[in-house]
């Protein structure tokens, strides 16, 4: 559904609500799809979104709830009863009815478990015990699985007896004792003589993950080896479950929306609660954090600035926001890149010495480029300051030289701190995006402003004699 369209279908929306026409509400939800739903009801306010997805059936509420956001699903999950949300749970894939389970406080989330059918029950527990970011708790424990001393005919029954209605684009093989030994493709299923043995077809070609495998991994899987689903195995190599590509896409984009909030300075925690007081909580840290940084850039201006005469002083802080800048910005392109490629899984961006060969290189032009620009522009201005009277700049070469060799450093150093931060904070086991955050970019701008203080009042004396 288009843009327009989506926004016809909300309006459409709003207006049978205003009038409380729930017979036209009803028509309008039957002949739209759920994510159009979900993302509608993620724009009404909470009364309306409640009267909207009391309309929805069941089936048509458990998929609604698949594709709405964690903050909105919370809201709505809080509003229902056991007995509503058991009869939705019952309509989801575990892995689905794990995701709404835990949203769920502990007493109600008991409730909905003890009257769903016990095989269902014991797979959404399992799965809740597992890290939500894990492989384990992202996959689905729906899978169809043959045994190897089996033929093509045996798997063939296996999948029409299967009640699963999810898609499947392997066998998944298995020796008497559950564990995991290879698949056999559907394609491979129709080639071959019914009678055919499994273990004569077997294949080895999928990447197998451990159910405590981050998700952030399973995606660089799926991506390099352009996977359509992959098997999940216990310790003991016991197969448990399947991973999808719809799974993996929902992961990417959960992980690129996470390093993106988290270099902006916040959490992805905050998108998953409706209360603004604990949304300021979350982002409170993080500035403070920014504000103490800032005090520090200005007892640095503070102390430095008895060392200049009122003139030079004021020469001297004219280009105090374009070095500042300057470092900062070319600290994030570094630091940006590398996070990414920390976040790919690349080899090469594992490997710091061929990532500093190259990033190192790269800034020592762009250094030498702004630098040497910077410099003539602040030649320009001192010298055409001094001859005009406009600026009276005692050696207006020696603050020039300055300037310019300010701005080198400044981008050398905000370089280095870019390209050594994310591989730092990997090793801490702290997440390197934040290495692209606000807060290091206040650091950034404290070290450029010593930096060319310190510059300048030695050209200054140098020259000055």
């Amino acid at each position: 559904m288009s843009e327009i369209t989506r926004k016809e279908l909300l309006d459409r929306i709003e207006s049978l609500i205003a009038v409380e026409d729930f017979v036209a509400l009803r028509e309008v939800l039957s002949t739209s799809r759920p994510a159009d739903i979900a993302e509608v009801m993620e724009v009404l306010d909470e009364v309306a979104r409640q009267m909207l997805f009391d309309l929805l059936d069941p089936q048509e509420a458990g998929e609604v709830l698949e594709k709405i956001d964690e903050a909105t699903r919370s809201e709505i999950v809080e509003g229902l009863s056991s007995t509503k949300l058991t009869d939705i749970v019952a309509t989801l894939s575990p892995d689905d009815a794990a995701d709404v389970v835990a949203d769920l406080t502990r007493e109600k989330a008991e409730q909905v478990l003890d009257h769903i059918p016990p095989a269902e029950s014991v797979q959404i527990g399992k799965l809740l015990r597992y890290r939500q970011d894990s492989a384990g708790g992202i996959m689905n424990p729906d899978l169809i699985k043959a045994n190897i001393h089996g033929t093509i005919d045996d798997a063939i029954r296996q999948i029409r007896r299967s009640e699963s209605a999810e898609d499947f684009y392997f066998i998944f093989v298995v020796d008497d004792a559950g564990r995991y030994m290879g698949e056999v493709s559907i394609h491979e299923l129709l080639r071959h003589p019914g009678d055919t043995l499994l273990a004569n077809v077997l294949q080895k070609e999928i990447p197998v993950v451990n159910v405590g495998a981050d998700q952030e991994e399973i995606a660089n899987i799926f991506r390099k080896n352009d996977l359509i689903a992959m098997p999940v195995v216990d310790e003991k190599n016991l197969l448990v479950g399947r991973i999808t590509v719809d799974d993996v896409v929902d992961v990417m984009e959960e992980e690129a929306e996470e390093d993106a909030l988290v270099m902006a300075g916040t959490n992805p925690s905050e998108l998953d609660t409706p209360h603004i007081f604990k949304a300021a909580s979350i982002r409170l840290p993080w500035l403070l954090t920014c504000l103490f940084g800032s005090m520090m850039s200005l007892l640095v201006v503070y102390h430095w600035g008895s060392h200049f005469s009122h003139l030079d002083w004021l020469c001297v802080t004219m280009f105090m926001p374009a070095i500042a800048a300057m470092g900062g910005n070319s600290g994030l392109q570094t630091s940006t890149i590398v996070v990414r490629g920390l976040a790919t899984g690349d080899l090469v961006a594992l490997k710091f010495m061929q990532v500093f060969a190259r990033e190192s290189r790269v800034a020592l032009i762009v250094a030498v480029l702004c630098g040497s620009i910077t410099g003539t522009i602040a030649s320009l201005i001192f010298h055409f300051g001094s001859g005009r009277n406009i600026l009276s700049v005692s050696h207006p070469t020696a603050l020039s030289l300055a300037v310019g060799l300010a701005m080198f450093c400044g981008i050398m150093l905000a370089t280095t701190l870019g390209l050594a931060l994310p591989f730092m904070f990997r090793r801490l086991g702290i997440d390197p995006a934040i290495s692209s955050g606000p807060m290091v970019t206040t650091a950034n701008d404290t070290i450029s402003y010593m930096t060319y203080f310190s510059l300048a009042l030695l050209f200054l004396h140098l020259f000055g004699g």
